[in-house]
């Protein structure tokens, strides 16, 4: 006899009853690694929806994840900009002053801090000065935030700063962000508990890895949750005069990915099983996610 139904992590799954004990296994759905028996895992990938096993889950593979809440009302904290760049700190050997700096800062300063001041009316002096890049005037000691908004406040920062976004004529699809790393500082530590946190506590999904890179240590994140860049690009849009970044592209894409996957669940044969009416009405009166594999 098979189950089908969201399993105890919110995956939609079909699994088998009358298995016994079969072996545990560990998938990783962006930050979040999971540890489950064995089962059918429904599946996006190449365009199209099929069911495989636990155990053959592979990168890039999107998972169906169903939850019961959305972040609603949430007010970001600006002043989480000035924290993300009081991040690295040090200090002249000879005179003694500390100062605030950005490494290995390829970008162009002058367009940043014209966008902190005109955007944010954050005052801050940024200048590249024999391949350094000094930030002054910063206010705030860096401490890592513990309440929901200031995290993602803190994230959303580190995006302004060390961000790329997938967009196409400011259609946004996901956000990536490459932060350097320095021997004194475990922003690295801190970001990993935080993401296990926001996927754990608040279904949100943020995917963390370390990298090297001509001998520099880089911290890489990165998210296609539709919370999250919802959250960010309103965020963004309400600091500008007109609506810069869309996400018209990406919501339209979720759409079909999910009408996609109710079509499957109607006709695929394989699913003429119990609780299929009861799959769709959770699915029409539900937050889904597409959450892919590492």
């Amino acid at each position: 006899m098979f189950k089908f139904w969201f399993d105890e992590h919110h995956l939609l799954a079909l699994e088998a009853t009358d298995w016994g004990y079969p072996k545990d296994y560990s998938i990783c759905l962006s930050w979040c690694r999971i540890l489950s028996k064995d089962k059918g895992i429904l599946i996006y990938n190449k365009r199209q929806w099929r069911i495989i096993h636990l155990k053959e889950i592979s990168e890039g593979m999107q998972a169906c994840y169903i939850q019961e809440k959305n972040i609603d009302g949430l007010k970001l904290n600006v002043s989480m900009i000035e924290n993300a760049f009081a991040l690295f700190q040090w200090f002249n050997e000879e005179t003694w002053e500390k100062y605030h700096y950005l490494p290995f800062f390829s970008k162009n300063v002058e367009v940043l801090e014209k966008d902190l001041n005109e955007f944010f009316w954050l005052q801050l002096k940024i200048t590249k000065e024999a391949q350094w890049n000094f930030v002054r005037w910063v206010k705030v000691s860096y401490a890592f935030p513990k309440e929901l908004s200031d995290i993602l406040s803190f994230v959303f920062a580190l995006i302004g700063i060390y961000w790329r976004i997938d967009e196409k004529n400011w259609e946004v699809s996901a956000v990536r962000v490459h932060v350097p790393l320095v021997w004194w500082t475990h922003i690295d530590e801190e970001l990993d508990e935080a993401f296990k946190k926001l996927s754990e506590e608040y279904w949100l999904f943020i995917a963390s890895q370390k990298v090297q890179n001509w001998g520099k240590t880089i911290y890489q994140f990165a998210s296609n949750d539709g919370e999250i860049l919802n959250l960010y690009v309103n965020w963004l849009n309400s600091y500008r005069k007109t609506d810069y970044y869309k996400l018209n592209n990406y919501s339209k894409k979720q759409q079909e990915i999910k009408d996609q996957l109710i079509d499957y669940i109607k006709n695929e044969e394989i699913l003429d099983i119990e609780w299929k009416d009861e799959v769709l009405k959770l699915l029409d009166n539900h937050v889904v996610k597409f959450i892919k594999c590492l």
